[in-house]
């Protein structure tokens, strides 16, 4: 028998959000482990030509729901929609992004339709003949599986954990619109405040120093900085931590609520890595990670390890840097 696999489109001022190529990996995987037929959905007002370039774009059906007057997403209305739609209409896996906004309405929808519910899922993978999903738990220190069970799943995805995938396709899927009347709404929305990271150096920066709590107090972030001069193109980072310890301002922020950062190299700095954080790192070509402690998560996605006092490395590589430069060595 066929499965039924449902991805939900998150969109904004008419754009789909990237991380939709994410969720269309997870859902082909999970395709690859067996037959499963994929369906995206979208919810919203005037998002008529917005579900006809998804259709095209990955060659998979779409149902897209009108509800007149949601510009913008809407957590109440969210949950009842898309608990209307999958209460008449049956589907094995309903996958959304571990956003903001996933987070809100996935583990409401799964109570709603009487579903599991997996949440910041990183893998899959297919153990004693079961689907299972791998996920991390206490800050990145441990990884929960889980195993399907009889019920619909309700996932949601770790932005970074699979390589988009984009389909080479020239078949569109069919679009069905549908129209969602009930607007009950009790929630207004009064505008969008943007992140004070977006629009800043991080997002144009090809090598990132970023400092956490291993810095130790906030007079060491001059060290970040200080490293951070050495490359060219380069921008000082932060995890939260220490911007919520009022040390630097969140526009250096890191992580899934602050810069998701793709740059060419990035250096974690005494920064422990929790599944917000590394979110928020994946799309970098090469991870340099520096911490006192060897188990700590950010070693595992770490492309070269250094277990050493942050602050105590990066004087001596500071040093021997400026060393070089001064007998005529041209490296970083």
């Amino acid at each position: 028998m066929i499965k039924k696999i449902a991805i939900i489109a998150e969109h904004d001022q008419g754009k789909v959000n990237p991380i939709i190529y994410e969720l269309l990996a997870m859902a082909k995987k999970i395709q690859g482990m067996e037959e499963c037929h994929i369906t995206l959905f979208v919810i919203g007002d005037k998002i008529d030509r917005l579900s006809r370039r998804l259709s095209h774009d990955t060659g998979h059906d779409v149902r897209a729901v009108s509800v007149p007057g949601l510009l913008a997403y809407n957590g109440s209305l969210y949950k009842k929609i898309l608990s209307t739609q999958f209460s008449q209409s049956h589907f094995d896996y309903i996958c959304a992004p571990h956003s903001t906004s996933g987070m809100d309405y996935a583990p409401a929808l799964s109570v709603g339709i009487c579903a599991s519910c997996v949440t910041g899922v990183e893998d899959v993978f297919v153990e004693d003949g079961k689907i299972c999903f791998a996920r991390s738990m206490f800050g990145g220190k441990l990884s929960a599986i889980f195993g399907k069970g009889e019920a619909p799943l309700v996932l949601t995805m770790q932005p970074g954990s699979f390589k988009p995938f984009f389909p080479d396709t020239a078949k569109p899927g069919a679009v069905t619109p549908m129209v969602y009347e009930g607007n009950e709404n009790q929630m207004i929305f009064t505008g969008a405040k943007a992140s004070p990271c977006k629009g800043s150096e991080l997002d144009k920066a090809e090598v990132i120093v970023s400092g956490g709590r291993g810095i130790g107090e906030e007079e060491n972030y001059k060290y970040i900085e200080m490293m951070a001069g050495l490359f060219p193109r380069s921008a000082p980072g932060a995890s939260r931590p220490i911007c919520d310890y009022g040390w630097v301002k969140y526009s250096r922020q890191v992580g899934m609520t602050g810069a998701v950062a793709s740059p060419k190299l990035y250096i974690a700095c005494g920064i422990s890595g929790a599944s917000q954080h590394l979110g928020g790192i994946m799309g970098s070509r090469f991870i340099v990670a520096i911490n006192t402690d060897p188990d700590a998560p950010v070693f595992l996605v770490a492309d070269v390890c250094i277990v050493e006092d942050a602050v105590e490395f990066i004087r001596l590589f500071v040093e021997n840097v400026k060393k070089g430069r001064a007998s005529g060595w041209d490296g970083v």
